[in-house]
């Protein structure tokens, strides 16, 4: 039949054209999403390089302030630098979401000690007791450090420049080659019904006297990202009133015989 053949033809032809659009249409918006990326790159990194400028210059105005007030006046100048740092930090967060989700983890061996202290270098007014074997040496990448300024920044944050803070590296009695991190507070603890909850994204506890943005949901995904696992806990069991601690794994770095590094 003639006509039964044409309208067969017809609508073979109709289905080729709608795929051949739908891919037409695909590459264009392909295209689109790659080119508004690498806008929206070029603005975060213009927006780093010139806030991090900005930054040290109003830190250096509210240094000199800070030794020209007294009392009042001084408090609100410490004040305005606590905010100059924070609205920093929110901004380095972001940069940080980006590299994890852009850059694929170079694993290799870190001496964890001086991570550490690189961690907490960047909050001076804490106060922190380390307990860290200076040998010990984990898979990481240069991440690492966010994780131990977020978590140290967090105890400032919520329990005072006044707060101990204690990190601690120690073997995992459960599995081969993994350390356990501890770092634990004196602050005002997490509520048990908290504990999963805080490494969600924008979850807030601030009723409860902690709260978190961004900072333990990075950490979160950096534990991930290593192939270990973090938890929250009662600094003393039973007792969240008397502060939290922060547990995750890390997997170690070992001397192979021939002197290089194996998993």
């Amino acid at each position: 039949d003639k006509q039964r053949f044409e309208d067969e033809e017809r609508r073979l032809l109709e289905a080729v054209a709608r795929e051949i659009g739908s891919g037409v249409l695909r590459s264009m918006l392909h295209k689109r999403l790659e080119a508004a990326h690498r806008e929206t790159n070029l603005y975060l990194d213009i927006m780093t390089h010139d806030l991090k400028n900005a930054e040290n210059v109003a830190n250096l105005y509210c240094d000199l302030l800070l030794d020209m007030l007294e009392d009042d006046a001084a408090l609100y100048a410490r004040k305005l630098k606590g905010s100059v740092r924070k609205s920093t930090r929110i901004l380095q967060n972001v940069s940080t979401i980006r590299r994890i989700h852009q850059e694929p983890p170079d694993l290799k061996p870190i001496p964890i000690s001086s991570v550490i202290r690189a961690g907490i270098d960047r909050i001076p007014e804490a106060k922190v007791a380390l307990f860290v074997d200076t040998s010990v040496e984990v898979l990481a990448d240069d991440l690492l450090p966010e994780i131990f300024s977020n978590l140290v920044g967090n105890a400032v944050k919520f329990g005072g420049p006044d707060a101990g803070i204690a990190i601690r590296v120690e073997n995992d009695p459960g599995e081969d080659r993994t350390v356990v991190v501890t770092v634990e507070d004196t602050g005002p603890g997490i509520p048990d019904g908290m504990k999963e909850a805080i490494f969600h994204r924008f979850r807030e506890g601030k009723s409860q006297g902690h709260g978190d943005g961004l900072g333990l949901y990075i950490v979160g995904m950096l534990i991930e990202r290593y192939g270990g696992r973090i938890w929250a806990e009662d600094r003393v069991c039973g007792r969240p009133d008397l502060g939290a601690s922060f547990r995750f794994t890390l997997r170690e770095a070992v001397h192979g015989e021939t002197g290089g590094h194996k998993e």
